[in-house]
């Protein structure tokens, strides 16, 4: 016999398809939309940069020890406005917006393979002549973060990961059917209701009302920048055809890390984090009560402290050694 648990995500993903094929019928081919036309999301202090044939959007930001910041799914470096508010006078910060996703855009050789991403970080890092610095990521970018981290350690000085992919879960059903075959490439050029695309935002916050009607539209019209739709869909069917995530590089860190999480995370659930909490030697865990998949967006205060005095112990660590 089937599992209730089973039987109710099969229903979930017959009704997304169901959903899909009458978006398909009604709404038609998704929009486009160029970099030109989006350039009130690039407004000063934003900058771009070459790197792997990609025009990389990113913000640099602040006096102090370097903080890269990496996004998560879909999301973009404007993710991170209110812990750059708060973190500027003491870090310079630097958030990028991830390729694929924002006003980056899709890798020109349409890889979404975790190598590819590596080998841009590294070079993003190479172009800006930075040698060490500390690395955040929220989602997806917590896993691009660690990925990295075990790769160039003499890199990173400290890891900060904020509900980070990596263990099996099961995501939204729009996700689910995104990741099919056929129907994904549909999804791929298809023009989602904005409805159904709000809900999914709101699903990221614990408290859904915390999800402006303005983020919801700079996420609505930075999935529809030139390629970016399809580029997602790519990305979604490859973790897929990897049935997940590589976690077993977590146990190669060999740098202080950080890992935060909200215990109302509808996204990734919560049991993930002493998951990587056993696996990563001497990590610190902090799991914040009702907070979703954005510390850094529901609590940016409560969180950037919790921030400060992780990445500060860096700096007493090196005076005392001095």
């Amino acid at each position: 016999m089937f599992s209730e648990g089973f039987l109710t995500v099969f229903l979930m993903v017959v009704l997304t398809i169901g959903i899909l094929i009458t978006i398909v019928l009604i709404k038609g081919r998704a929009r486009q939309q160029t970099v030109a036309s989006l350039s009130h999301w690039s407004q000063p202090p934003s900058r771009f940069v070459e790197v792997n044939g990609l025009k990389v959007h990113y913000r640099d930001e602040g006096e102090g020890p370097v903080l890269i910041l990496l996004h998560g799914l879909f999301s973009s470096l404007h993710t991170w406005e209110k812990w750059v508010n708060l973190l500027q006078d003491r870090y310079r910060i630097i958030r990028i917006d991830v390729p694929n996703f924002g006003l980056t855009g899709p890798f020109p050789n349409s890889k979404v393979d975790d190598q590819t991403y590596m080998q841009f970080l590294e070079n993003f890092v190479t172009t800006l002549k930075l040698e060490r610095f500390h690395l955040a990521g929220n989602s997806l970018g917590g896993y691009f973060a660690y990925q990295y981290a075990s790769r160039y350690p003499q890199r990173v000085n400290r890891l900060v990961m904020l509900n980070a992919a990596g263990y099996f879960f099961i995501p939204p059903a729009a996700l689910i059917a995104w990741g099919m075959p056929l129907l994904g490439r549909i999804a791929d050029y298809t023009e989602a209701p904005y409805g159904l695309f709000a809900s999914l935002v709101r699903r990221a916050y614990a408290d859904p009302s915390k999800a402006t009607s303005d983020e919801i539209r700079r996420y609505n019209e930075l999935l529809h920048r030139d390629g970016n739709r399809a580029a997602g869909g790519r990305l979604i069917r490859h973790i897929r055809n990897c049935v997940g995530f590589d976690t077993s590089r977590t146990q190669l860190l060999t740098m202080p890390t950080l890992i935060m999480w909200g215990d109302q995370d509808h996204w990734i659930p919560v049991r993930h984090a002493p998951k990587y909490h056993q696996a990563i030697p001497g990590s610190e865990l902090i799991v914040y009560p009702n907070v979703g998949h954005m510390p850094m967006e529901e609590i940016p205060e409560q969180s950037a402290r919790d921030l400060i005095q992780f990445l500060d112990a860096a700096q007493e660590s090196s005076v005392c050694n001095a």
